[in-house]
């Protein structure tokens, strides 16, 4: 399996984030992404605004928050334009 870039893994999280509140297990398993390196991602994501964590049920979950959104849409714009360049 080829190695997926790291700007690539953010917005596949921001992406599975945007429909609504994680929790980390659904976020390794819908990523595709080993539960020990997780924690990784999801604190440079958290340090950096872009993601913000909840436990007031007793369980973590992370969600985008507005300035999040603002990246997934950057990174979306992105893909696109190079996706349709290689057509």
């Amino acid at each position: 399996m080829r190695n997926r870039d790291t700007t690539v893994i953010y917005w596949e999280l921001l992406r599975t984030m945007a429909s609504g509140p994680q929790l980390p297990t659904r976020l390794a398993r819908t990523t595709n992404i080993p539960y020990n390196r997780l924690g990784e991602y999801l604190e440079f994501l958290t340090t950096n605004g872009f993601v913000k964590a909840d436990a007031s049920d007793g369980h973590e979950r992370y969600s985008v928050t507005p300035k999040g959104m603002e990246v997934l849409g950057r990174l979306d714009s992105g893909l696109k334009m190079l996706f349709s360049a290689l057509e």
